[in-house]
């Protein structure tokens, strides 16, 4: 089962948009959040949690069909 990851995605009343990313590990998490970031516009801020001086860890998933 892979892990969960979360977007939460705040708006205060001047419009400002905060960006959190949870469950994952690592640099991944400012690509998983750029597409947002290019829409809404420039970047004021960045601030890292814990998790982004974490080492990033590969998944690997395993889906197999099976036949009834």
């Amino acid at each position: 089962m892979a892990k969960r990851r979360d977007l939460v995605i705040t708006i205060d009343a001047e419009g400002n948009v905060q960006i959190q990313v949870e469950g994952v590990a690592g640099s991944s998490c400012v690509e998983m959040t750029k597409w947002l970031e290019d829409e809404l516009g420039d970047v004021t801020e960045r601030e890292f949690t814990g998790e982004y001086y974490q080492q990033e860890t590969e998944t690997e998933e395993d889906v197999s069909i099976g036949n009834s």
